[in-house]
């Protein structure tokens, strides 16, 4: 079994290598593979100097910040990390962070589906799961008690990892179940108690219909058409549960494979904009400029 430090550098050296890649893809650029980890929040920070930069994985991460403060961006959503704050990513969304604080405490959880199918759990018990929706808003700020709450199961997962117990992976597992679930209720809680900008399924919608056609389909108009609802409908939505507008988070995605293509490979900007669905290499060039305020190429030299 790999041990925690070992882990923590592979992470830390595959963020200086891979830093000017734009959005690093850590499915690629680790060495080792892992199925499960967990680690206090200011062991990872310690390691890290507090800062992640823009990076995805093919891992579901579950983070308890019991003190600290800094600034978190997840997919759509930038938020204020705050005192018990609940932070869930789900597997393959763009996630980075910067913490001020010297003084943090907390938990990092993370895992993928084959920690669960090879402790005979089906895909289901993860792969449906509300909290880990890409359009959910990815973060809850919680009571004292809540969080003491889910601290105690952070604390078991810890203590039965480190221990070397037989079966050790079933019962981390099942915590993890355990801490989903707990989540979940959360999640619940807070739209019983008046949280309207938590989930919202035609969103959710919104956002994989966005994944698969935006090399092609820009408007407004074809996603809103394609949902059943009124354009104004969904620009409302997307402004109450990200702060942007339908078309910004339509534009935030395009954005984000362009800078990813411009900073990753050696296709030129004229082959990158036809990539993206651009008619004219001149209106990407209109596009990536009104947006990044420079051109591609000078974004490029950048890297």
């Amino acid at each position: 079994m790999t041990d925690d430090q070992t882990i923590l550098r592979e992470y830390k050296e595959a963020f200086r290598k891979y830093a000017k890649d734009g959005i690093i893809d850590l499915d690629n650029r680790l060495k080792y593979k892992f199925d499960f980890q967990i680690h206090r929040l200011e062991g990872v920070l310690k390691e890290l100097n507090r800062n992640i930069p823009p990076s995805r994985q093919s891992q579901y991460f579950i983070t308890l910040v019991k003190s600290g403060s800094g600034q978190k961006s997840i997919g759509h959503f930038n938020f204020p990390i705050k005192n018990n704050t609940l932070i869930l990513i789900p597997k393959r969304v763009m996630h980075s962070s910067t913490y001020w604080s010297t003084r943090c405490s907390g938990y990092v959880l993370s895992f993928n589906v084959d920690f669960f199918l090879q402790n005979a759990f089906p895909r289901k018990h993860i792969v449906g799961k509300k909290i880990f929706k890409a359009s959910l808003k990815p973060y809850l700020n919680l009571s004292k008690e809540q969080a003491a709450k889910l601290s105690t199961i952070f604390e078991f997962i810890i203590s039965e990892y480190r221990e070397g117990k037989n079966a050790k992976n079933e019962m981390i597992a099942v915590k993890i179940l355990e801490l989903m679930i707990q989540c979940d209720r959360l999640y619940t809680e807070a739209l019983t108690q008046g949280d309207k900008h938590i989930y919202d399924e035609s969103f959710e919608r919104f956002n994989e219909l966005i994944d698969k056609h935006f090399t092609e389909e820009r408007s407004v108009a074809y996603y809103a058409n394609a949902l059943h609802i009124h354009p104004h409908h969904l620009n409302f939505l997307s402004k109450k549960l990200t702060g942007q507008s339908a078309k910004e988070t339509i534009n935030n995605r395009i954005l984000m494979e362009a800078k990813y293509l411009l900073s990753s490979t050696r296709l030129t900007v004229k082959e990158i904009a036809y990539k993206l669905g651009f008619q004219n290499p001149e209106y990407f060039h209109v596009f990536f400029r009104k947006e990044v305020h420079m051109t591609p190429a000078k974004y490029r030299a950048q890297f």
